[in-house]
């Protein structure tokens, strides 16, 4: 094609991804090392279109965090490009290649950079731990790369609830969306009954709002119901999510998900 390959990121670092495996394993009857846990990103904040309660971005090349207007929790992935340059670079790569493309030639990248797992018995790859679907072109280039592979388990979390709305009759078996609260479209999943997540200052407030809270992906994988995420990550100093974090940490509940 003439172009770099994008790249894709085994879930190694991240706790919560690879718990995955554990429950997922014991669900099929298999063992964890048959099953491969991927993720993709893009640049947190520049490429989330729909962003508004979490919307935070790592300068490219500094890696210094501005934070929406909105902002009323700091995007934990943004954190992560602002502390890790190789993460930023990769994220932005992939964006640069992505965003020039047509869907016709984003599901030919998509497709010759997917992983492979050797003798994995099955994948499960997770679309943007930083990103998100930036346009219609990108979202349908997605539903047809899980078209292309019906035995690999894709999932992501979006704002991008427009996009999701214009397919909702054609979204592949193999993808489970999860609407995020928190965008500027979020009057559309109660509009469409939308699955989602949203995203907590504390157990209680998850409590109050019948949600349960997801530690290992499961709910976001192969729930039906909506369901709550703690919140965590860098939050800035002598904001409410900050004492959140403050309070979580001498209670001593598990928020983070680092390896």
């Amino acid at each position: 094609m003439g172009i770099t390959r994008i790249k894709f990121s085994k879930a190694t670092k991240q706790a919560k991804l690879g718990r995955i495996a554990i429950w997922m394993a014991a669900l099929l009857r298999l063992e964890p090392s048959d099953i491969e846990i991927w993720s993709v990103s893009l640049p947190s904040g520049a490429a989330c279109p729909a962003a508004t309660e979490c919307k935070s971005t790592a300068e490219r090349v500094t890696g210094k965090i501005t934070d929406g207007k909105d902002t009323l929790y700091r995007c934990f992935s943004a954190s992560q490009e602002a502390a890790f340059k190789p993460t930023r670079q990769q994220r932005w790569h992939n964006f640069d290649i992505l965003r020039k493309l047509d869907t016709a030639s984003m599901v030919t990248a998509l497709c010759e950079a997917m992983p492979d797992s050797g003798p994995a018995v099955l994948d499960v790859i997770r679309i943007h731990v930083g990103g998100d679907f930036f346009n219609q072109k990108y979202f349908d280039a997605w539903l047809e790369v899980a078209r292309r592979h019906p035995h690999t388990i894709f999932y992501a979390y979006t704002k991008s609830l427009n996009y999701w709305v214009e397919r909702i009759d054609d979204i592949p078996s193999n993808l489970r969306l999860n609407a995020s609260r928190g965008g500027r479209h979020d009057h559309l999943i109660d509009e469409y009954n939308l699955k989602c997540a949203e995203v907590v200052f504390s157990i209680e407030e998850a409590e109050s709002k019948g949600l349960e809270i997801d530690h290992d992906e499961s709910h976001a994988i192969i729930g039906e119901r909506s369901f709550a995420l703690l919140l965590h990550g860098t939050q800035p100093k002598g904001s409410e999510a900050a004492a959140a974090i403050k309070e979580m940490k001498l209670n001593k509940v598990e928020y983070a998900y680092s390896a």
